[in-house]
């Protein structure tokens, strides 16, 4: 059976980056099984890789924190891009019908006429339609509580923006929280693809619901004790369409250290995960091609000059390209969202009567992937995720509470060394 696949943003090293070559996957296959759980060939090679650990121990004194007080910027990205018709072979088919009639939209005093608002569009060059704005009300209501100002609340509080230090550069990213003391991430955010020993991050530090240049943000500074990747991207041998761009496992976590002995989750709150398609579903009214409505978050550096946290809304699709599995939205984000939350049924649940449902697979805050990579050609506004789930070098369906696939077997090594902090 054909499993999802989801595509997600990286972020490259300016030291030794080289553009990308062109993404090469095949077209969203037709006629996608509804469910979602893998079953890989069992005539193919099939054994689970395992998870790398960075030796990252800020409290142990093993890394020096000098970096934490130096300048840190707006910093660089480190987002592979792909090609743009490479792409566009994995938009799939569907109905060429367009209602007659000019399209149009009448002004309205929130948005498009406000002075400065970021830059945001229905759809990009290819044509995938989504939604991206910043997080934030245009104008205080009669109360300014936290309510009124999304990015210091939860949901949104759980997602925050990374610094990554490797020797005196530093670099951008995004992660969450999906437990009290795990942020997840993109492996490329903390790590060089296949540089093994000498690929990990020298410091990297969180600032959730950042708002401002100043790094402290209003729930403060949180360091990373020790961070995990799964080995295939560790070492180089991850299934890829080249180096350490548009992979099966571009997805890791951060156990970040206790401030004042207290858990980020226990302030911020924190999302759930999920594996193997969850909330994914093949449609005979979208062509039969596997979607997932996702909202995605991440503080890119293009929008805002990366200090705001933006919000995308769109559709997402299942790609299948061999052992490649991955996701793709429509996005106008960019380098700087790297690792930032791909969420299903994001927002505050509301109380639902008799009389309505939310329908199936309705867990609120599900994180099923991060944002793994982007297009090279500006506007064409496309992004993508490893899938979480059973893949060629994690084909198992289950590691008990903790999920099926590379998303299970990062957080039973995560939560089995760190127990506490999960």
């Amino acid at each position: 059976m054909a499993a999802p696949v989801l595509i997600c943003l990286t972020f490259f090293n300016s030291r030794n980056f080289q553009m990308p070559h062109l993404l090469q996957t095949a077209p969203v296959l037709a006629g996608i099984a509804a469910a979602m759980i893998l079953a890989p060939d069992p005539g193919a090679a099939q054994s689970t890789r395992d998870i790398a650990a960075s030796p990252i121990r800020l409290s142990d004194g093993l890394v020096p924190e000098a970096g934490l007080n130096g300048p840190l910027g707006r910093a660089a990205s480190r987002m592979p891009l792909a090609g743009t018709a490479e792409l566009e072979r994995t938009a799939g088919t569907a109905s060429g019908a367009v209602l007659p009639g000019a399209p149009g939209a009448s002004a309205s005093s929130g948005s498009d006429a406000e002075a400065g608002s970021p830059g945001r569009e229905a759809f990009g060059l290819s044509t995938a339609p989504y939604t991206t704005a910043r997080v934030a009300v245009g104008q205080l209501g009669p109360s300014n509580t936290k309510a009124r100002t999304p990015v210091t609340s939860y949901p949104y509080r759980a997602t925050g923006k990374i610094y990554a230090r490797w020797g005196s550069s530093w670099y951008v990213c995004t992660a969450s929280l999906v437990k009290k003391g795990v942020l997840v991430t993109a492996a490329h955010c903390i790590h060089e693809f296949g540089n093994r020993d000498a690929g990990w991050a020298d410091e990297v530090i969180w600032i959730p619901a950042n708002i401002t240049q100043n790094r402290n943000g209003p729930y403060g500074v949180w360091r990373a004790l020790r961070m995990y990747v799964p080995d295939p991207y560790f070492d180089g041998s991850d299934t890829c369409t080249q180096s350490g761009v548009v992979c099966n496992n571009d997805i890791a976590t951060i156990v970040l250290q206790r401030r004042n002995g207290r858990f980020a989750g226990n302030i911020l709150g924190w999302y759930a995960y999920g594996w193997n398609g969850f909330s994914y579903r093949a449609s005979a009214f979208l062509g039969n091609t596997t979607t997932v409505q996702i909202t995605q978050l991440g503080y890119p550096a293009a929008f805002d000059r990366g200090y705001q946290m933006q919000r995308t809304d769109a559709v997402g699709w299942y790609v299948e390209d061999g052992d490649l599995r991955n996701t793709q939205i429509g996005s106008a984000q960019t380098g700087g969202s790297s690792g930032g939350p791909w969420l299903a049924n994001f927002g505050t649940r509301p109380n639902v009567s008799a009389a309505a449902s939310l329908g199936s697979a309705s867990r609120s805050n599900v994180v099923v992937g991060v944002t793994s990579y982007g297009a090279v050609q500006v506007g064409f506004n496309r992004q993508g995720a490893s899938f979480f789930g059973q893949n060629r070098e994690f084909p198992n369906r289950r590691y008990g509470t903790f999920g099926a696939g590379n998303i299970g077997r990062l957080m039973q090594e995560t939560c089995n060394r760190n127990k506490a902090f999960c």
